[in-house]
């Protein structure tokens, strides 16, 4: 049996670039730290434009019940 996993939100961040093979997202412009991410994917098959908000995450492991 496979352990229970949660999905842990780490950020929203707006789409600044979109091409066939990659998008760019953008995080901290509004506090003087600009720091962008680019994810190499081929957007062809995905309903995603410049300014579209997206989510990273992360999943954990969840804790078995506590004793």
């Amino acid at each position: 049996m496979t352990q229970p996993r949660s999905i842990l939100p780490l950020l929203k961040a707006p789409i600044t670039d979109i091409t066939d093979t990659s998008l760019t997202i953008s995080i901290g412009a509004l506090y003087g730290a600009p720091t962008t991410i680019r994810v190499s994917v081929p957007t062809g098959h995905y309903d995603l434009r410049n300014g579209d908000m997206v989510t990273l995450y992360t999943e954990v492991l969840l804790k078995g019940p506590i004793e």
